[in-house]
């Protein structure tokens, strides 16, 4: 054990310099270790910096007197036990006495002083003191003593709970850890070594990322950094590696541990295999999932169901292509669409022939659609309803704006669109036996809405059943049209064989009463003249008898070609000159422009007939009119046009009038078959030639025949394909 230190420190205070020697020399003691001060300030900052055994003090000081410096001495706490001994030269002052024992002095000393007593009393304090402190030093030594016994008690105590922490973590199946304030490892429990089959060296700091998934490992990683920024606990789910090579999941859970100021210090965590759960979580969503997948196939199976039986009985309530065309556009509009139009093909364009919405005013939503951006020339490039007619396959945008949907449909003002709403668009084809018969365009408009599978499925079968029902109101219609064509061709044709076959009677007749009459004494110029006449109409009824063979040789693909070298100037000229009785009877005088050649290899009959046609076409159709007749040769073909200056033929007649048995005026106002342009046409497209045709109301018509030259390889039976080239316009013979 320590002892008291070997030197004692005594405060000697006094103002004169005299006394200060004489109580050195009154204390020299090795034992004591004299400090003086010459003031009261002296004194106190002497008192500050140290502690003092006893304090030998001068009443009387030039600056604070003793009372006062022992006062303040007392205040201190450090300072407060620390013995006073007053010194003074007044010996009869009892008030001076009385006060310096009130201020916390021990003693009080007259001068001049006695050594012996100064010595007695100072060793008795001094004695005390250092009794004082070897009883503080012996206190220091238990304390400490009784510290390091509560400490290594302590120790024992977190060793014994380090065990049983351990132990615990050892035997649940949790793979336990903790994680420093950085997150990085410091202490694993043996399950994880066992799982892992890695070795505590690898796993320590951030080693442990080495066993996590690569797919999993960011965003674990990224979730344990924000926690450990925010000292948040943390949950998250990561597949780790087995000993085997296995990955399986985990869910991993850590709380911050914090100290007395709430402050995070470390992380206390595990991982808990939940693989088997999640399969059977995963198994069940599946199964749950493809029950509602079940159920929603079922459903729309229901629904394709309903509409399709809907549209079977609205399409076979009517034979109209109008009405099947207005029962599709309503059931899509009603069942699978907000809104949409229907486009059929119709003469290589398309006609706008339907559109309906589900909740707007049907009629005006007809007409803008309808009326509005109706028919129009169907483009082979087109893009949206075009590129469908054209190819047949369905154009499905499953998110779309306004704008695409106007450019979809052919509209050249978007904000049409933009006011009724598109969000979704789709277009399918109706094709029947192959032939691309119209396109369904439907459109939602809520931003939500859209097309899916189902839907895209059941407007597939819906336009194939329309298609279906529009051929057959189609087939149906031409088929009227046909019998009308017939019958009105048959009537015609007996009004037309008719007239020379009565004139002929009539003639016949009439010579044979004449006969009669003269007793077979008729002159001969007479019989002639009536034999001519007879000759006329039995002519004029060949020429329809021919004509009639004519179209059906055409119709039964065997109109015969005798292909020879023919001049067309020629055949031009003969045919002018054999019908220049009619061109007097009709008023028109006839202007012939041509070169003196125009060779090629050609039929040089059915030329003549084409020309003959032509010519009669004029005659009918600009009775009283000039006609105009030019041949001209360009290199590749030999062209014949043929010019009048009569009625002129309107536009929707245009295309049609080299059909067979079309006209483009009224029987009752013209004669004939209606087949003059239709043969034309097809010896033409039998020698691999063309016919156009200018014409407009009241300014004539002007056909022009293109014929190759040299002519094409032709067989007696010449091939009758399309007609090249773009017809123009010209009245029907």
């Amino acid at each position: 054990m320590s002892t008291a230190p070997a030197t004692t420190s005594i405060l000697l205070v006094d103002d004169q310099p005299e006394n200060l020697t004489a109580l050195r020399a009154i204390l020299a003691d090795e034992s004591y270790r004299l400090v003086t001060a010459a003031s009261g300030k002296d004194a106190l900052l002497r008192i500050l910096s140290e502690d003092f055994a006893v304090i030998l003090l001068d009443v009387r000081l030039p600056d604070i007197d003793g009372f006062e410096v022992a006062s303040l001495v007392k205040q201190r706490e450090r300072s407060r036990h620390t013995p006073i001994i007053f010194l003074t030269g007044a010996t009869d002052d009892l008030a001076a006495i009385y006060r310096a024992y009130a201020v916390g002095g021990v003693d009080y000393l007259l001068k001049p002083l006695e050594p012996e007593v100064v010595q007695a009393k100072v060793a008795v304090f001094v004695e005390l003191h250092r009794r004082g402190e070897q009883i503080k030093e012996q206190a220091e030594l238990l304390r400490q003593a009784e510290q390091q016994r509560r400490d290594a008690e302590v120790e024992d105590l977190r060793r014994a709970a380090q065990a049983r922490y351990q132990n615990l973590a050892d035997a649940i199946p949790q793979c336990v850890f903790t994680a420093k304030l950085d997150g990085g490892i410091d202490y694993v429990s043996s399950r994880w070594l066992e799982y892992t089959g890695l070795a505590f060296e690898a796993l320590r700091g951030w080693g442990w990322q080495a066993a996590v998934h690569p797919n999993d490992l960011n965003q674990f990683v990224s979730k344990w950094r924000r926690c450990l920024e925010s000292g948040e606990p943390f949950q998250g789910e990561c597949r780790l590696r087995s000993i085997h090579g296995a990955y399986r999941w985990h869910l991993c859970r850590a709380v911050p541990e914090r100290d007395v100021w709430k402050r995070v210090v470390a992380w206390l965590g595990s991982f808990t295999d939940i693989d088997d759960g999640k399969r059977h979580e995963q198994e069940r969503l599946h199964l749950l999932t493809r029950e509602r997948a079940a159920r929603a196939e079922a459903e729309a199976a229901v629904r394709r169901s309903e509409i399709l039986a809907e549209a079977s009985s609205s399409f076979s309530a009517s034979l109209d292509e109008h009405s099947v065309a207005t029962a599709l556009v309503r059931i899509a509009a009603e069942r699978i669409c907000t809104w949409c139009v229907l486009d059929l093909r119709e003469d290589g364009g398309a006609r706008r022939l339907a559109a309906a919405h589900r909740a707007r005013d049907g009629a005006r939503f007809v007409e803008r659609f309808v009326e509005r951006f109706g028919p129009r020339e169907l483009a082979l490039t087109a893009e949206g309803v075009g590129a469908v007619l054209t190819t047949g396959r369905p154009d499905l945008r499953v998110e779309c704006a306004p704008r695409d949907v106007a450019v979809a449909l052919d509209i050249d003002d978007p904000a049409v669109i933009q006011e009724i709403g598109a969000s979704s668009y789709l277009c399918v084809p109706l094709v029947t036996r192959g032939e691309v018969l119209g396109a369904l365009s439907m459109v939602w408009v809520e931003p939500g809405e859209r097309f899916e599978p189902p839907d895209f499925a059941v407007a597939l079968d819906v336009a194939q059943r329309a298609a279906l029902c529009l051929e057959n109101a189609r087939l149906l219609r031409m088929t009227r049209e046909a019998v009308q064509i017939r019958e009105d061709f048959v009537a015609v044709a007996s009004h037309e064989l008719r007239t020379p076959l009565s004139a002929l009677v009539l003639q016949v007749q009439g010579l044979t009463r004449a006969l009669h009459r003269a007793d077979g004494g008729l002159p001969a110029d007479q019989v002639l003249a009536k034999l001519s006449q007879a000759g006329g109409q039995i002519e004029r009824l060949t020429r329809l008898i021919d004509t009639l063979l004519d179209v059906a040789r055409i119709n039964s693909g065997h109109l015969e070609l005798s292909l020879d070298d023919v001049d067309l100037c020629d055949v031009a000229r003969e045919v002018a000159g054999r019908l220049e009785a009619e061109l007097e009877r009709a008023g028109c005088t006839l202007d012939l422009d041509m070169p003196l050649t125009a060779v090629g290899r050609w039929d040089r009959l059915r030329i003549d007939q084409v020309i003959t046609n032509l010519l009669m076409n004029a005659i009918k159709y600009g009775r009283g009119k000039p006609i105009q007749v030019r041949i001209s040769v360009d290199g590749r073909s030999a062209v014949l046009q043929v010019a009048d200056q009569g009625i002129g033929i309107a536009q929707e007649y245009i295309a049609r009038i080299f059909g067979r048995f079309e006209r483009a005026a009224p029987t009752s106002s013209y004669g004939g078959l209606g087949v003059g342009l239709y043969i034309v046409d097809q010896i033409l497209r039998a020698h691999g030639g063309s016919i156009q045709v200018e014409s407009a109301p009241g300014m004539g018509a002007r056909f022009q025949v293109a014929l190759p030259l040299p002519p094409r390889a032709a067989g007696p039976s010449g091939p009758l394909g399309e007609r090249p080239g773009s017809s123009l316009t010209g009245p029907a013979g």
